[in-house]
């Protein structure tokens, strides 16, 4: 395995640590207020950030963010609070391992990255698009990251 710059790998590992953690406290932030936002209307405050944003609330973003608001004011608070604490204790731990250099921490971010690459490549055959394209490519690259560390453990072993 060729030798990659040890600080540059230390710093590509760490970026994904705080990438970890920032959508886990964003998951944070939906559990705490979620119930709010569901008590107040779903769909009301969708409808009212899109216009506050002034986006085109028929163009396709704005748009599916309406639509997912209609949905989850289907759906028992309990159950998207319950779901988003799991989530980010998960996201919050895999942080701070790959900050603190653990190996279990490599090993859950290469199969929480491997689980999604199937569906985001498919997504991007489907409707191919820069995001899309951006999406997929950052995740194979985390993927890479994470198999050629946890290979540099295991030759190192």
């Amino acid at each position: 395995m060729p030798a990659a710059p040890p600080r540059l790998i230390e710093r590509s590992v760490h970026a994904v640590a705080a990438l970890e953690w920032l959508k886990g406290l964003a998951a944070l932030a939906l559990a705490f207020g979620f119930d709010t936002l569901h008590r107040l209307g779903l769909h009301e405050v969708a409808v009212a950030l899109v216009g506050h944003l002034h986006l085109n609330a028929h163009s396709h973003w704005p748009a599916l963010f309406v639509g997912w608001s209609d949905h989850l004011q289907h759906v028992h608070p309990g159950q998207v609070v319950a779901f988003a604490l799991a989530y980010a204790a998960m996201r919050l731990a895999e942080g701070w391992g790959l900050w603190h250099d653990r190996a279990w921490a490599e090993w859950l971010a290469a199969l929480a990255t491997g689980i999604y690459l199937p569906f985001e490549a498919a997504h991007w055959l489907h409707r191919p698009g820069w995001a899309a394209a951006l999406v997929l490519g950052f995740n194979l690259a985390v993927l890479a990251l994470m198999v050629w560390r946890l290979r540099g453990r295991r030759a190192s072993a």
